[in-house]
């Protein structure tokens, strides 16, 4: 019988079985009053210790009490006692407050003799009142390892409490002195297990709503921090009670500095102007083309070692002579070309004429010679791979009626991709025009490797399908808008108008919008009226090289028949490391000719794909 009445009796719950709440921005812990002091009005609690607390599933958070993890200097400034964390019911002011050896956080409080103060008092000295709760707001949080379950530990290694209030109903009844009925102790472990595994638990002045809004933001930015490598992110703006939005916004401002790595491939080797503009292309190539030539090396010995120190912060291996960003970006004299190597054979070097000298760079005449360069947003010089996050879904607006409750909306990440695909060009130039030193010489050079270059990034821009070795093009993109002519290759004014309407209807203002099409496809633009019946002679190509009233460009890498719209800032453009070449002088050795092959890391990808629209054929 003495046994059973043991198994019976109210047994207190060990006061660090904590229950956490979250009130605003900052957390809650409930703990057990204790030696009450009715002469001084007084009384010692225990409100913190570093009790495991599941906050969420997979999420558990610790409260360091390590020396330096807790600072104590608001409770000791005379921190109120509150009832039910309401700052308008005061009801006293803590004394004295510590960290005690035990690593546990206790103080002393004094109650208040105002009506309703002293109302408290008599409750809490009557027993009817047990509980107390702190506000904390946690500085710096950590992940400290796993649980044996899988779940990640977090430790608070620098919090703030600021508050402790007296709770009338406990958010578990199971926690607090006298509070576990168990039967048995059996019953009692098992509620204690339960306890030391609970999910968030609401203080009783919190609406039913709030739990789940705090859940859906933890959530949301924990699994964005974890995806984008910002979990130390996360976590500080979880303990801080930031909101999703501002979490968003730090995490681009992080990802962004993680990829200015961009800005350290980009950077120059430290070549002066004056060095930069003599880089002679022209003298690396012979160098290169005649490795057992030591004069050749000799003369171009200033051009091998500004490339060995460019391949140098490359950050991996190069694969040819990686010619260094202050020779790319160095204004160049050159002179107007009148022949080229182009792809369908070699038109020779001879035909090169001096005329007035004009200042360009190898990005500048690359970027003449891309559609996709001149239109897109590019990020050059990348290092490794670039990972952009994007929102992929956001809040609804809605109406609701007096005191309900609004519904939660995750704020959906997505994650744009950045990854190296190499791009090559070949060009061929006779032993003879290398032997040159002229201007041109020198200018044709850089500009063959342009054009070549730029006709493969332009064609993959726009049809790229994205396997193993190509990068993904605007057509393939998934949520593009698309459709087919009604005449076959003839499309009327209501259809390119169409080409906006479709972009527009996704809420997408085409605000930098151009149309893209070949030559042929202007020519008929050109010569097609846009009202066949009126009398007006306006054509679909409108004057200022527009249709529709949106800027045009002509390329004839776009197919027969096609044509592209949308607005072209959305599309990025990576481009990594620096251009790198590679020489060879022996395939076509019995014509006297060397063959140049340029290589350059390049990916697409676009932020919104139904800010494009594709026109074509059926």
């Amino acid at each position: 019988m003495e046994e059973a009445n043991k198994e019976t009796e109210i047994t207190p719950v060990d006061n660090t079985e904590a229950i956490r709440s979250l009130v605003g921005k900052n957390h809650t812990r409930e703990m057990t009053l204790v030696n009450i002091s009715q002469e001084n009005r007084s009384a010692e609690l225990s409100f913190s210790s570093e009790v495991e607390y599941e906050r969420f599933p997979g999420f558990v958070e610790v409260l360091s009490h390590d020396s330096g993890s807790v600072d104590l200097s608001r409770m000791n400034a005379g921190a109120n006692v509150l009832f039910n964390h309401n700052h308008d019911s005061v009801v006293g002011v803590v004394e004295k407050a510590q960290i005690s050896e035990d690593k546990k956080g206790r103080a002393v409080v004094r109650f208040g003799k105002s009506e309703f103060a002293n109302q408290i008092w008599e409750d809490v000295k009557d027993g009817i009142l047990r509980n107390v709760s702190v506000g904390y707001q946690i500085n710096e949080i950590k992940h400290s390892g796993k649980r044996n379950d899988g779940a990640d530990i977090y430790t608070a290694t620098r919090w703030t409490p600021f508050e402790v209030s007296l709770v009338s109903v406990p958010a578990d009844f199971s926690v607090g002195v006298g509070r576990n009925l168990a039967t048995n102790e059996n019953d009692r472990k098992e509620n204690q297990n339960k306890n030391s595994n609970k999910i968030t638990i609401m203080s009783e002045t919190q609406k039913p709503d709030a739990l789940a809004t705090e859940r859906s933001r933890v959530s949301t930015i924990l699994s964005a921090g974890k995806e984008y490598n910002s979990a130390e992110l996360a976590q500080e703006f979880v303990g801080n009670g930031k909101s999703v939005e501002e979490f968003r916004s730090a995490l681009l401002e992080v990802v962004n500095k993680r990829n200015q790595k961009v800005v350290d491939a980009t950077k120059p080797i430290g070549l002066t102007e004056k060095e930069a503009r003599n880089f002679s292309m022209v003298k690396l190539l012979r160098a290169l083309s005649a490795p057992q030539d030591h004069k050749a090396r000799e003369e171009a010995s200033f051009e091998l070692e500004a490339c060995q120190v460019a391949s140098d912060r490359l950050h991996r291996s190069a694969r040819g002579t990686v010619i260094p960003v202050d020779v790319l970006l160095a204004p160049q004299v050159r002179g107007d070309i009148i022949g080229i190597t182009s792809a369908s054979g070699y038109t020779g070097g001879t035909q090169t004429v001096a005329t007035n000298l004009l200042a360009s760079s190898f990005i500048e005449l690359l970027r003449n010679r891309t559609v996709a360069l001149q239109l897109g947003s590019t990020l050059s010089g990348l290092v490794g791979n670039i990972d952009i996050p994007k929102q992929t879904s956001g809040t609804t607006g809605y109406w609701i009626g007096e005191d309900a409750s609004a519904n939660l909306e995750d704020v959906e990440f997505g994650l744009i991709e950045l990854r190296g695909k190499t791009v090559a060009s070949k060009s061929e130039i006779t032993r003879k025009m290398l032997m040159q030193s002229s201007v041109d010489v020198e200018s044709l050079v850089r500009q063959d490797l342009a054009l070549g270059l730029g006709r493969t990034i332009d064609t993959a821009f726009f049809y790229g399908d994205g396997n193993s070795a190509s990068p993904k093009g605007i057509k393939h993109q998934t949520g593009i808008n698309s459709f087919y002519w009604a005449d076959t290759n003839k499309p009327t004014l209501a259809e390119l108008v169409r080409m906006e309407t479709e972009i527009e209807a996704l809420n997408i203002m085409p605000e930098n919008g151009a149309y893209v099409f070949n030559s042929a496809m202007r020519g008929y633009l050109k010569s097609t009226k846009k009202f066949a019946t009126s009398g007006s002679d306006a054509t679909l190509f409108e004057p200022g090289n527009t249709v529709n009233g949106y800027r045009t460009e002509v390329t004839n890498q776009i197919n027969a028949g096609d044509i592209f719209f949308g607005d072209f800032k959305q599309a990025i453009i990576g481009a990594w490391g620096g251009l790198e070449i590679m020489v060879d002088p022996y395939s076509h050795s019995d014509k006297g000719r060397i063959r140049i092959v340029a290589m350059q890391d390049v990916d697409f990808a676009v932020r919104h794909a139904g800010a494009f629209t594709y026109g074509s054929i059926d």
